[in-house]
């Protein structure tokens, strides 16, 4: 059959200086101007991660979690800064009911009565996004908070017209948003219906009044407007009305995590990641098992290259889903499974396999999510800003308000939308990303930063869920195994996703090389990318290079970039 095909890419002209990547256009503009007026790379990163809460509100929240990379080129350091959302105080591993079957929620745990662990109150994990943002930047950066919250301020209080990308997700999720009578007030035109883009005629203004007086908060009083103040004291009432969780001693004990990165190594490029209960140790898994490799043999061009980038990503998720939790209350072998001793043991695994994820003598773990990765009715979530400034630091930080529109929650008065990362755990007790107390949960975020020859080169990361953590390794692998080809091609090429059972591919690989994977073995699931999907994450890059900085973008979101 002949038929007709969209040809969709982006291009972006070099910044000289510095340059901003953000998942909408308004967002990358704020963190450009920040660079423009002499900020630095931390500095620009937080102003649009603030200005991403206003523009892409589904997407992220400052009662949100995040992980963030930050490189200062000057001092030689590297820091990773954990500031994803915990379990209160008063959670416990059986805090919610099983009822039998798979959550068709974001995340296949076991189903939850009344999905809980989902939406509503329950939901709520302490909220990290204030705290973590406002610590890089009084660590890392040179402004004050009221200069990086300026922008995000302006925007809620003045506003900007709508566009499709806000107009499709709320649109998606106008029945739920409908349900909860504050939420539906703050994102909905009269509170009941989308605000319009435009069409023949202009569109809508949209507002958040009282988001702009919780930023201004913020921007006076630092994290205590927050955790200690009265925008606490604001979620705890909420709390306490509905019977969550979150309380305001637990907002006032809430910390960041700064630590080492984790480091690690695909071919000529030395790579960074999020360490810990992040997907920064798959991600690294998949590409150790990549590297043993050659590079040409890999790509994404050939069913044989595509086969090995799916064992490679089968067996990172079953590796994640039997060993990994919050390092502070699980124990795994973190080092051993970033080795590359034992990806050389899994490559040999895989050369010895006469089918998918044979070989070994190892079965694979059959996790919820193993069984029903193929699915498409997941709410998609996160947003994702990559910095590069004058001095080629470099920041890749990954914010988000979990589920699409987060709780659904907003606590009445503070515009502020509150976060449903109690998803995150396993609901079933005894596993090691079980709720406890304190505990933080198992997250996708994949920030990563690159460097060649000892040099700043790469910051990359993504929204998307779980397929984040296959994403950026085939990404970074497109980059590294052919580095003349643009940035644009190695971000837009076709993708794939595994978690043990289906396999999952861009449909733009075409007819041939999807027969051929099947005759490989695998349960081969096409997928046909779209502007309202999100089947592959949807990553976004800068690179430096001789020229200047180069960006990539996923071609079918509003991603843009900015910079001078």
């Amino acid at each position: 059959m002949i038929r007709s095909r969209v040809m969709v890419t982006k291009e972006i002209p070099l910044a000289s200086r510095g340059m901003v990547a953000a998942e909408h256009r308004l967002g990358a503009q704020v963190g450009a101007r920040i660079l423009e007026r002499g900020g630095n790379a931390v500095d620009a990163a937080v102003a649009t991660a603030f200005a991403m809460t206003v523009v892409e509100p589904f997407m992220s929240t400052i009662a949100g979690s995040g992980t963030m990379l930050v490189h200062l080129e000057r001092k030689g350091e590297t820091v990773a800064l954990d500031f994803n959302g915990c379990a209160p105080s008063r959670a416990h591993e059986s805090m919610y009911r099983l009822i039998g079957g798979v959550s068709d929620a974001l995340f296949p745990w076991p189903r939850v009565e009344g999905d809980a662990n989902v939406y509503g109150h329950r939901s709520v994990a302490v909220p990290g996004s204030v705290a973590g943002l406002l610590l890089a930047l009084e660590r890392y950066g040179t402004m004050e908070p009221a200069d990086a919250l300026a922008p995000a301020i302006a925007l809620a209080r003045d506003g900007f017209v709508t566009d499709w990308y806000l107009a499709l997700h709320t649109g998606k999720f106008i029945e739920e948003l409908l349900e909860f009578p504050e939420t539906a007030r703050t994102y909905l035109r009269n509170g009941r219906s989308i605000h319009r883009p435009p069409s023949m005629n202009p569109g809508d203004r949209v507002t958040y009044p009282d988001l702009a007086r919780s930023l201004e908060l913020i921007a006076r009083a630092g994290p205590d407007a927050f955790y200690r103040g009265a925008i606490a004291e604001a979620i705890a009432a909420d709390m306490a009305a509905h019977g969550g969780l979150v309380s305001k001693t637990d907002l006032a004990a809430y910390t960041v995590r700064v630590s080492e990165p984790l480091r690690g190594r695909y071919h000529d490029l030395d790579l960074v990641f999020s360490p810990g209960a992040t997907g920064g140790p798959t991600a690294l898994e998949i590409l150790n098992i990549l590297a043993e490799f050659p590079g040409e043999r890999v790509g994404w061009e050939t069913p044989r290259g595509l086969h090995l980038r799916a064992e490679a990503v089968r067996r990172g998720f079953l590796d994640r889903f039997e060993h990994l939790g919050d390092p502070m209350h699980v124990k795994a072998p973190w080092e051993r499974l970033a080795s590359r001793d034992y990806a050389r043991d899994v490559a040999s695994e895989i050369r010895r396999a006469r089918r998918p994820g044979g070989g070994g003598g190892r079965a694979p773990r059959q996790d919820p999510a193993a069984r029903r990765n193929g699915r498409g009715d997941v709410t998609d979530c996160t947003t994702h800003v990559c910095v590069v400034d004058r001095q080629r630091n470099m920041v890749a930080l990954t914010h988000t308000a979990v589920s699409l529109f987060g709780s659904r929650i907003v606590v009445p008065g503070t515009g502020i939308l509150l976060n449903n990362g109690m998803i995150w755990f396993d609901p079933e007790p005894g596993k090691p990303n079980s709720v406890a107390p304190g505990k933080r949960g198992l997250v996708n975020m994949v920030p990563a930063l690159g460097f060649r020859k000892g040099e700043p080169y790469l910051t990359v990361g993504a929204p998307g869920g779980r397929k984040i953590v296959s994403a950026i390794p085939q990404v970074i692998a497109n980059v590294a195994d052919n580095p003349r080809r643009s940035l644009q091609a190695a971000v837009e090429a076709p993708r794939l996703h595994t978690e043990g059972a289906e396999l999952q591919v861009d449909d733009r690989v075409g007819e041939a090389t999807l027969a051929a994977l099947t005759r490989l073995g695998h349960a081969v699931v096409p997928k046909e990318e779209a502007y309202s999907t999100l089947d592959f994450a949807r990553p976004i890059a800068i690179r430096v290079t001789r020229g200047g900085l180069e960006a990539g973008l996923d071609h079918l979101s509003a991603a843009a970039a900015a910079g001078y």
